[in-house]
């Protein structure tokens, strides 16, 4: 038994494929094959069984699948600790976000994990909505995800890092634009525009919204697409979170909305729980787990102009 052997055994583990285990350890499928059964044979006993076209863990594979795992972790922190003791730590992480945090919080946050750790780490960064990027998650598409809270993902770890204020906004002409602020109440009868029923954020807006017995045209999917339907109709209220996507538009007003929490929109970083993984993706979501953005980094409520 050697420590590749291990290895291969986890990511196969993980993604229960062949072929796709061996892409992302850049060897052969024959190569992996003959490694796991010689672990097997070692063993004594069976650690994987076939179901359809996938691979499947026997029970005994799930229980060495877990010593394995932590073990491996523990030793790939031995050698980061090795590799940051000569100034070495380097990969890639790769970063699946929605869209709210890519202007503000996750470039920040970047950056100053560059300062901390140099620029040998490496990283990709998709855009996408909460749903469909926690399940690209779970396929091991990306290593760490930004999004909103995805339920009954128990195999997933949310760790809240930051939010964002719901606010209504309205071009200057509108009648309630001079309000300092304004109740959800306040906004029965007029003309408004919220993101989609069927996103986490969609579900929330709508969830608050018939609790203060508002209707609203619920068809938008984020706030570029909400921002230029109230800029282009004078008469209409935008419900949004309060991101950096709204600075887009000139003279827009932003008003805060009383009886809404502060942090009505809660974004998270979203990882597996029980996955391996490398020192830099270790690093960086222990660098997210602490860091605090800089004080005022994040908009706060007025004109955009």
């Amino acid at each position: 038994m050697n420590l590749s052997q291990l290895y291969y055994f986890a990511k196969l583990s993980e993604m229960q494929h062949y072929a796709n285990a061996a892409k992302e350890l850049y060897i052969t499928q024959p190569s992996l094959s003959h490694a796991i059964k010689s672990l097997e044979a070692e063993l004594g006993a069976p650690l994987f069984e076939r179901e359809g076209r996938r691979m499947k863990l026997t029970p005994l594979g799930r229980a060495f699948a877990e010593h394995v795992k932590r073990g491996l972790r523990e030793i790939d922190k031995g050698v980061a600790l090795a590799q940051e003791y000569n100034g070495k730590l380097s990969g890639t992480v790769n970063i699946g976000a929605i869209y709210t945090v890519q202007g503000d919080y996750l470039p920040m946050l970047l950056r100053d994990y560059h300062a901390q750790y140099g620029q040998t780490v490496k990283f990709n960064l998709f855009q996408g909505f909460s749903t469909p990027l926690v399940e690209a998650l779970e396929r091991d598409e990306y290593d760490v995800a930004f999004t909103a809270k995805v339920p009954n993902k128990p195999d997933l770890c949310f760790e809240h890092v930051v939010s964002h204020q719901l606010v209504a906004f309205v071009a200057p002409s509108n009648p309630i634009a001079h309000l300092k602020s304004v109740s959800l109440g306040d906004l029965r009868g007029r003309l408004v525009y919220t993101y989609r029923r069927g996103t986490p954020i969609g579900e929330n807006v709508n969830d608050a919204l018939e609790e203060f017995g508002v209707s609203a045209l619920q068809e938008y999917e984020d706030e570029i697409s909400l921002g230029g339907m109230v800029q282009a109709d004078p008469r209409a209220v935008g419900l949004a979170t309060l991101s950096i996507g709204l600075k887009s538009f000139s003279d827009i007003v932003i008003i805060p909305i009383e009886d809404i929490p502060q942090d009505f929109h809660r974004i998270y970083m979203v990882y597996k729980r029980d996955a391996f993984r490398s020192r830099a993706v270790e690093s960086f979501i222990e660098f997210t787990s602490d860091y605090v953005p800089p004080k005022g980094a994040i908009p706060s409520t007025g004109t955009f102009s």
